[in-house]
C-alpha cells in the first residue's frame, strides 16, 4: 500500500484457527477491483481524464524495481530503525516519482483532478502486489482472521492516501513550493510507513492509527485542492 500496509495485510500470525479461502480470495479481490472501480467512478462523476492513471502504473514499475533493489541493503539491526530507513526509501522514490511524472512527464495534464486520477493509478499499482499476496495464501491455512475487512479498507485507504499526496506534489509544482510540499510528502510517507510495518501485528492498534493518518492527509490533500482551485479560478 501506499504508506499503509505492505506487511499488516497478510502476513499475521493466524490467531483464529486458519481463515476461509473465501475471505482470502475475496480480500484479493477487493486489493485489485477496488482502485479501478474508483478511477472509473472519478471519471464519470467528476468528468476527470484517465490518462495520468496509466503513466502512473508506467511510473510505478522503475520506482519499485529500483527502491527493492535497494531495500536488501538496509541495515536490520533494530527493527524500528529499519522501518523508518525502509519508509524513508520509498518515500523518496515514490514521492520523487511522482514530482518528476508530474512536473515534466505530464505538464499538460496539470489540473487538481489530473493528480486525483494519478493519484489513484499509483495506488493501482501498488493494490496489485497485495491482491497476489492475498490469493497466495488461499489454502495455507495461516492468513489473518480479519484480511477482508483489512484489506477492505487498506484498498479504500490507499487511494486517498496516494490522491492526497499526489495533490500536495502538484500544488508545491503549481506554486513554486516544491522545496518545501516535497520534504513533507516523503516525510509523511516516511512516518507512516514505520508505523505501519513497526506495529504490523496489531491491527487494532494500526486500525486506528489509520483512520486518524489517513484523515490528516486527507485533510492537507484537501487544502491544496481548495488552493488550486484558487489558481484556477474556478467554483468546481
Amino acid at each position: 500500500m501506499y504508506c499503509w500496509t505492505p506487511c499488516w495485510d497478510t502476513q499475521k500470525e493466524n490467531r483464529g484457527g486458519g481463515m476461509s479461502d473465501l475471505n482470502c480470495l475475496l480480500a484479493g479481490l477487493a486489493k485489485l477491483c477496488i482502485p479501478p472501480f474508483l478511477l472509473w467512478l472519478w471519471h464519470k462523476k467528476a468528468d476527470a481524464r484517465l490518462y495520468p492513471a496509466p503513466v502512473a502504473l508506467l511510473v510505478c514499475l522503475p520506482v519499485f524495481i529500483v527502491a527493492g533493489g535497494i531495500r536488501p541493503g538496509l541495515p536490520t539491526e533494530d527493527i524500528a530503525l529499519y522501518y523508518a530507513w525502509e519508509g524513508l526509501l520509498y518515500g523518496i522514490f515514490e514521492e520523487g516519482g511522482k514530482y518528476l511524472a508530474l512536473r515534466y512527464l505530464l505538464s499538460d495534464y496539470d489540473s487538481r483532478k489530473d493528480a486525483v486520477s494519478y493519484g489513484i493509478g499509483h495506488a493501482m499499482f501498488e493494490d496489485i502486489s497485495g491482491g497476489i499476496a492475498c490469493f497466495g495464501l488461499i489454502g495455507a491455512e495461516n492468513a489473518a482472521p480479519d484480511i477482508f475487512f483489512v484489506n477492505l479498507w487498506a484498498s479504500v485507504s490507499s487511494v486517498l492516501w496516494a490522491a492526497a499526496l499526489t495533490v500536495l506534489i502538484l500544488y508545491g509544482i503549481r506554486t513554486g513550493s516544491s522545496i518545501l510540499t516535497l520534504p513533507a510528502a516523503i516525510l509523511l510517507h516516511t512516518v507512516s510507513h514505520a508505523v505501519n510495518g513497526i506495529f504490523r501485528f496489531s491491527t487494532a492498534l494500526l486500525l486506528v492509527y489509520s483512520l486518524i493518518d489517513t484523515a490528516v492527509v486527507c485533510y492537507i490533500g484537501y487544502r491544496c485542492w481548495q488552493g488550486l482551485r484558487e489558481l484556477d479560478g474556478d467554483a468546481e
